[in-house]
């Protein structure tokens, strides 16, 4: 008997062990890019956003995970803007391929040795010597003579010069060595943020070579740009709104995966900066494991992401409604089985701070139908339908309120066919003076030979005998006007 209940203790909890097992891997959504404003219809000008997950599991490896078909993906998919909760119009997995080869990389870890970078709060740890641990992580998955990577420091001295030189290695040994060749930050060391980036994302697009994929950077920071050049910082380094506009256009136009890693709290560093700088959200983290999951996010690839396209609210109906705003965006989605994943960390996107922000992108014909199709089965279908006739018809309306009403508006005596306009008796000699009846002004006259026939009548007809003499009048003064 008491070898029956060991072998069931036994079963029961090696069964618990698998099912935990089962239960316990947590899969999440990880941006691939952050949210994009694109345009919905050529005809249209409601704001759309794009946005782009990978599943991944809780040490940010990339998984595979069973998906609504696809007729019923977007259903299954809820993006929060604001906190407003928005189902998308379109939503689209790509099939993930594990037999795919992986293609050359070739990235820069692009390292802050400012003064700042010395403060000890990551575990013990310097947030300096976290860094240099978690780009470890980064060179296991290494490919010697496959990959190339460069490890740059950078500060508020020589900025461009350092970045320029940097040096692309192709072995784990060698960027290791890389890595260990660092040197420690110093308290004189201010932040030349964007510059750093501005000078990081020209180098890779010298080094970026046809077949490859995306060059990637990974900026590693714990602050915000802070230079002073009168105190002995480079002159000429990027500074204010305008040198982090710089900045990211700079990244935009240059192709480059830029994941930025602050090593902070939110309050301490510059999230809308590094939202800007970056085509992923930031990671933002005091946590070494973190710090070290977002290296291994690098080598994610666009195969097995999960697209989508919302439309924006109401409130941020229109381009002028998110000029200045920061939007901030969260996901999940639904599986199958009922459980629900959501995403690691909430995205921003950011615009402009005055301008009214122009759209990143056009909507891919695919996105355009889903749109289009999305609007005749919404409530608003009916209005949009009808909406141009509308337009039409209220042009129409002002236009014949000008050409109509408007004369009339402001010459209302010569659209006045009740009565004839009065006339000063005089004006036609030998008339007779108008009749004043009941108050009325007087019908005027004709002049003498130009009487009106009765209805139906006729003139009779001049003999080419007569003929028309016009005699001058003695008493007309030429000095007299019809208004005198």
């Amino acid at each position: 008997m008491t070898k029956f209940f060991r072998i069931a203790a036994f079963v029961f909890a090696t069964t618990g062990w698998l099912q935990t097992l089962a239960h316990g891997q947590t899969v999440s959504l990880d941006f691939l890019t952050k949210p994009t404003l694109v345009e919905c219809e050529p005809e249209s000008a409601e704001p759309c956003f794009r946005m782009k997950f990978d599943f991944v599991d809780a040490a940010g490896r990339p998984v595979n995970v069973q998906l609504p078909s696809a007729e019923e993906l977007a259903s299954h998919v809820e993006v929060q803007i604001d906190g407003q909760a928005v189902k998308p119009f379109y939503a689209a997995a790509a099939a993930g391929n594990a037999d795919q080869v992986r293609l050359p990389q070739t990235a820069l870890l692009l390292f802050d040795v400012s003064g700042s970078m010395l403060k000890s709060d990551l575990d013990g740890q310097s947030r300096f010597d976290a860094a240099k641990g978690a780009a470890a992580e980064y060179l296991r998955n290494f490919s010697d003579g496959h990959d190339r990577v460069a490890i740059v420091p950078f500060d508020s001295h020589n900025v461009e010069s350092t970045i320029s030189a940097a040096h692309f290695v192709s072995t784990r040994a060698e960027a290791q060595a890389e890595l260990d060749a660092l040197p420690r930050p110093a308290v004189r060391n201010n932040t030349a943020l964007y510059s750093a980036v501005r000078a990081a994302v020209a180098v890779l697009r010298q080094q970026h070579h046809p077949g490859d994929e995306p060059p990637h950077l990974l900026l590693l920071t714990d602050g915000a740009n802070d230079v002073h050049p009168q105190s002995g910082d480079d002159q000429g380094l990027l500074a204010g709104s305008g040198g982090l506009g710089t900045a990211a256009a700079a990244v935009q136009q240059s192709g480059v995966d830029v994941l930025p890693i602050g090593l902070g709290n939110r309050q301490s560093i510059d999230e809308i900066a590094m939202t800007r700088l970056g085509t992923r959200p930031p990671l933002i983290t005091f946590d070494v494991n973190d710090l070290r999951k977002a290296f291994q996010l690098v080598p994610l690839s666009q195969n097995g992401s999960l697209t989508v396209a919302v439309q924006a609210p109401e409130s941020l109906g229109s381009r002028t409604l998110l000029a200045g705003r920061v939007v901030h965006f969260r996901a999940k989605v639904t599986l199958p089985d009922g459980s629900t994943q959501m995403e690691n960390r909430q995205a921003l996107w950011v615009a402009p701070p005055v301008a009214t922000p122009s759209f990143e992108g056009e909507a891919t014909e695919a996105e355009q139908r889903a749109f289009l199709g999305d609007a005749r089965m919404g409530r608003g279908s009916l209005l949009l339908f009808l909406r141009p006739f509308f337009v039409f018809a209220g042009f129409a309306v002002l236009l014949a309120i000008l050409w109509f009403g408007l004369p009339r508006l402001l010459w209302p005596e010569r659209y006045d066919h009740r009565v004839a306009r009065p006339v000063r008796p005089e004006y036609w000699p030998g008339a007779e003076s108008p009749s004043h009846k009941e108050g009325h002004p007087g019908i005027r006259q004709a002049p003498p030979g130009f009487e009106a026939m009765a209805r139906g009548g006729r003139a009779a007809i001049r003999n080419p005998e007569e003929h028309t003499i016009v005699q001058s009048i003695t008493e007309f003064d030429p000095n007299k006007t019809r208004l005198s």
